[in-house]
């Protein structure tokens, strides 16, 4: 796809964190690329107002949704405060339990609620997603546009790092919101955070130094993109081509390093101070406090520097240090002089008092993890010559973060772009318009099919030696598709293969689709090789018996993979899919 041809392209960014949505028209789009819409949100009856909603989601009793964002968390931090949450569920932060994954993602796999209770994730993702598919709607209706549901072009944003059954699973989630499967497509994160930033004037993309960005997207220029969310870190490094498209120079990495390590590490803080038991009680007792106690840590968050010093007051409500006094009989004051945060830490009534060094140190786990990682890229051969770091995501919008980078990389140049927390949404419209702009991107594995050839006793092993009737075959063979590194040009087949059938009567053909994070694995049992899925093709038509070859290319570069199958006798393309989720 060079360009949409619909009328208007419609971005969700599903966050772990917050989500959003933007949209631009064609015609917009084309007069000026960053005339992007996006909506801007309340926190209930707060003052509060951001870019993004927090990724909540609440059913009632009967597993029917109930609402989204601050309207979920504060709907369920009331029904808490009556005790009359028990049977709700509440999910928060739920997007990480697709890369979390302890067993295979399947459509059946169950997410927990913040209290333990289950739900199908399917059914919460998808709620969650026609949520903000029906305000995006909503919004436009409000604006009398006249646009039709099959104007719109749908744009979802996935983090790099994610694994094919991860991204097949979002979109069969925004299938099952309402989202028409071939008005949809996927965008990954960096990059169309990317183009966010290709597309600002050279003046707004400030950059340390109190110099400008100017150069960085010009052609030859090679840019680390650091898209710091709040549950992954997603690193792609691109180099700009002669006609200024984008070129991936290293395969996509990252982790869970986001800005929700540095949550947890303030709430392992406060578990130091009154104990587990306490705050667990406290979550539950007085569920709108613990709410509240995150949001101004999350303001707090954002305005710690490298160079801060002193001591940094924090309102914490008092319904804590009542809980604790009188759950424990002592006093808080004393409790904390007993501590390693003796002389670091006050704490009267309802203000808490830290010192900038203990609350700097809230953001080491997850900025030395993102420290070391891109460190390590900055070795790899393939991306010699990059010396710009553009940080985008909401987690790069804290101070300390880009003090930690600039720090730690004083010969790159670090651009941070205005609203870096949005550079992804924004970002996902373009891509919608233009999906070409991405050359070309490098292979995260080995891809190959298991299949079985002549056994031959002189290199094959006697274990994988299997008869099929007067035949002698060898078993788990890896027929590789494409090699682990290699440039993948978007839009062109990389692997070319053609399939017969072994029975007369048969009407589709499966294959078993394997990864392996080595170059060259012979057989799909070789340490590294994993299963991820099947490729299915079509043969309704059984005229013809096992003559019926069938040509199957197959496009791994694109944001999802893709396959066309091709019946060579005739000429007709057969409906063909890989399937990621069990």
């Amino acid at each position: 796809m060079t360009s949409t041809s619909k009328l208007l392209v419609a971005a969700i960014d599903f966050g772990t964190t917050y989500s959003g949505y933007a949209f631009s028209f064609k015609h917009e789009y084309e007069s000026d690329p960053l005339k992007v819409c996006s909506n801007n949100w309340t926190a209930g009856s707060r003052s509060l107002v951001s870019l993004k909603t927090p990724t909540c989601v609440l059913f009632n009793k009967d597993k029917k949704f109930d609402s989204f964002g601050y309207e979920a968390e504060d709907k369920y931090s009331e029904l808490a405060e009556d005790d009359e949450h028990g049977e709700w569920y509440f999910f928060k932060r739920f997007k990480m339990s697709l890369f979390n994954k302890e067993v295979p993602l399947a459509r059946t796999v169950k997410i927990k609620s913040i209290d333990g209770k289950e739900m199908v994730a399917l059914d919460v993702f998808s709620a969650a997603i026609e949520f903000l598919k029906g305000h995006l709607l909503h919004t436009l209706d409000n604006r009398a546009t006249g646009v039709k549901n099959t104007d719109i072009q749908w744009v979802l944003t996935v983090p790099a790092i994610w694994d094919d059954a991860a991204k097949q699973f979002m979109r069969e989630a925004a299938e099952k919101a309402g989202i028409p499967g071939d008005q949809l497509i996927t965008a990954l994160e960096p990059e169309a955070a990317s183009l966010y930033c290709k597309h600002l004037p050279v003046e707004r993309l400030k950059c340390d130094g109190g110099g400008q960005g100017f150069g960085a997207f010009s052609y030859g220029s090679k840019y680390l993109v650091l898209d710091c969310g709040g549950g992954t870190v997603d690193i792609t490094v691109h180099e700009v081509q002669p006609n200024f498209n984008l070129k991936e120079l290293y395969k996509a990495s990252g982790g869970a390093w986001g800005g929700t390590q540095v949550d947890e590490a303030y709430k392992q803080l406060l578990i130091k101070i009154v104990g587990a038991p306490i705050i667990t009680e406290f979550s539950k007792s007085h569920t709108a406090d613990y709410v509240d106690m995150f949001r101004e840590f999350e303001t707090k968050k954002r305005a710690i520097t490298g160079e801060t010093k002193g001591k940094v007051t924090i309102k914490i409500p008092i319904s804590l240090v009542e809980t604790f006094e009188e759950d424990t009989g002592e006093d808080i004051k004393e409790t904390i002089e007993n501590t390693k945060f003796s002389g670091k830490i006050t704490w009267v009534g309802d203000k808490c008092r830290i010192t900038a060094e203990v609350i700097k140190s809230l953001f080491e786990v997850a900025g030395d993890q993102i420290v070391q990682h891109v460190k390590d890229l900055f070795t790899k051969s393939e991306i010699s010559g990059t010396n710009n770091i553009i940080m985008v995501g909401g987690f790069s919008e804290s101070p300390i973060l880009q003090h930690m980078i600039k720090q730690a990389f004083p010969n790159a140049r670090v651009i941070i772009p205005p609203e870096a927390g949005l550079a992804v949404l924004k970002g996902a419209v373009l891509f919608g318009h233009k999906p070409a702009t991405i050359d070309s991107r490098v292979a995260k594995f080995t891809y190959g099919v298991a299949t079985t050839i002549s056994f031959n006793p002189s290199i094959h092993p006697a274990e994988k030696k299997k008869k099929y009737g007067n035949q002698i075959k060898c078993m788990d063979i890896f027929s590789k598709h494409v090699e682990k590194g290699q440039t993948l040009k978007v839009g062109e087949a990389q692997s070319d293969n053609t399939y017969t059938p072994v029975e007369d009567s048969q009407t589709s053909m499966c294959f078993q689709i394997y990864t392996s994070t080595e170059l060259n694995p012979a057989y799909i049992t070789d340490p590294g090789c994993q299963k991820i899925g099947q490729m299915e093709v079509d043969m309704p038509d059984t005229s013809g018996g096992r003559n019926r070859s069938v040509t199957c290319e197959m496009i791994f570069g694109g944001t999802e993979l893709e396959v066309k199958a091709t019946i060579q006798k005739t000429g007709k393309v057969t409906k063909a899919k890989f399937n990621f989720l069990g």
